[in-house]
């Protein structure tokens, strides 16, 4: 089952602009901290971006993508990421840094880089305010993310519940278009993190398999995507993102019709599997980078 990749999306946009505009991060209140367990929760199950038409395209969070990253044990890289501030002056490049800094949010979090996390939510913020997104936060929320700082697990239960309304909110705004480049943005720097932290390639790890399934996603936003194509910025995103598409939908698929098990002792079912070789891999690697490193940092664009 797929999950939605811009519950996280909305988890940092929610996190990152409720704390830099609630004022300084490390000042404390006494509102109680949030117990996760406590906390009631949407069903994740049919969440995700609506057409127009009522087709709804889901796709997985980041988080679940680094979660593979912390339980394979490989340590934090600080050199893949900047906290570095830009001023991005087109609506197309503000919502694909949008879209990537909510990811390196989510990956400097899931290590518990704090610091790093909220120098990346005032460069949120400062993005979020120039796409005019930040009239969907209310004061409540502010305080409550601020209170639960330190805890990464309340701030996604918090964020989390509210997914729903922020997405209803954007899109009633006619903001559709801004999300499918939103996601865009968050799903390429996320394929970017995880192809260079990826140890050695290995044909039968867990995170190189992992990394093929995005396949599906990769198919889910170009779908997304298209549904805005009329749009002159969309249409320029979809034609940059080639390089990163043309490796996913390229990739190879393979039935399995009985029970085998991964290098890392995971049992796979039968049905198919996505199938990406060395120089796939390495073409994807490349191909991420060399987009990510061309809107984000306007210098090089």
């Amino acid at each position: 089952m797929k999950t939605p990749y811009l519950k996280i999306i909305v988890t940092s946009l929610t996190i990152g602009i409720m704390t830099s505009c609630g004022g300084d991060a490390t000042e404390k209140k006494e509102t109680p901290q949030v117990d996760p367990a406590t906390l009631e929760t949407e069903e994740t199950e049919m969440w995700g971006f609506d057409s127009m038409g009522g087709n709804s395209y889901q796709v997985p969070s980041p988080n679940e993508l680094f979660g593979i990253i912390k339980e394979s044990k490989l340590p934090f890289k600080d050199d893949l990421i900047s906290t570095n501030s830009y001023q991005y002056t087109s609506s197309k490049d503000q919502a694909l840094n949008f879209g990537r800094i909510t990811a390196d949010i989510a990956y400097t979090a899931s290590y518990e880089k704090f610091q790093e996390s909220i120098t990346n939510f005032d460069n949120l913020r400062k993005v979020g305010d120039d796409l005019g997104i930040s009239y969907v936060f209310d004061e409540m929320m502010v305080d409550r993310v601020k209170s639960n700082m330190d805890n990464a697990d309340s701030l996604e239960v918090i964020s989390s519940s509210s997914y729903q309304r922020i997405i209803g909110l954007l899109e009633e705004a006619e903001k559709g278009s801004t999300l499918a480049i939103i996601a865009t943005g968050g799903f390429v720097e996320s394929i970017y993190i995880l192809t260079h932290m990826a140890p050695d390639f290995n044909a039968e790890s867990d995170m190189v398999q992992r990394i093929a399934d995005q396949k599906l996603v990769m198919e889910n936003v170009l779908d997304y995507l298209n549904i805005f194509r009329e749009e002159d910025r969309v249409l320029e995103v979809l034609e940059e993102l080639q390089g990163v598409s043309d490796v996913f939908l390229n990739l190879d698929e393979e039935s399995i019709s009985e029970q085998m098990s991964s290098e890392d002792g995971k049992t796979v079912l039968g049905g198919n599997r996505i199938i990406i070789t060395e120089e796939e891999f390495n073409d994807l690697k490349a191909a991420s980078a060399a987009y990510r490193n061309s809107f984000a940092n306007p210098n090089q664009g």
